[in-house]
């Protein structure tokens, strides 16, 4: 499913403190001339304890300002309780989202990303929500899109990292 629509930055602050469980936000009067979406991407974690549910969504918005931002929207449910080492759920979780640029006769061109490290929340939190973003100054030409991967390490688990490669956003001009 495509999320296709005209906004202001002011209007992703309301959601984003409607939804996204901040408590303040400071945004200036940037203006989005077009903003594409994934649907929420589900992944069940078999942890330590319960299984932590985590569910990504990968946008791309193009500015009045001439750029480009890829926001990786993330909420997480099932887990909380300690950081400490040998009694977490995640050794490692890191999200990373990139602003790609399509060209016809090259292909994917990563021109900007961006790896948060949401491990400790997730850890420490039983629910929670967040976002990780990525801007790239350049003029409207091709199409662009969001993409993202995740790295994670389930404690105690004896495998190492794994990656949870994302699907990427439709594209803009």
């Amino acid at each position: 499913m495509m999320v296709k629509v005209r906004r202001t930055a002011t209007a992703a602050a309301a959601f984003l403190l409607a939804f996204g469980g901040m408590s303040a936000l400071t945004v200036g009067p940037a203006y989005a001339e077009d903003y594409a979406c994934t649907s929420y991407q589900d992944k069940t974690f078999s942890t330590p304890g319960s299984d932590v549910e985590v569910s990504i969504k990968l946008c791309i918005e193009h500015y009045s300002e001439g750029g480009y931002e890829a926001s990786a929207y993330y909420k997480w449910s099932g887990s909380g309780g300690t950081d400490l080492d040998d009694n977490r759920k995640f050794d490692r979780f890191d999200l990373q989202v990139r602003v790609e640029q399509h060209d016809p006769d090259i292909g994917d061109i990563i021109q900007a990303s961006r790896v948060c490290d949401v491990r400790y929340d997730i850890n420490t939190s039983g629910d929670g929500s967040g976002f990780c973003q990525k801007w790239y100054s350049h003029s409207r030409a091709l199409t662009w899109s969001a993409d993202g991967t995740v790295t994670y390490d389930i404690d105690r688990d004896g495998g190492g990292a794994y990656t949870w490669n994302l699907g990427g956003s439709p594209q803009i001009d």
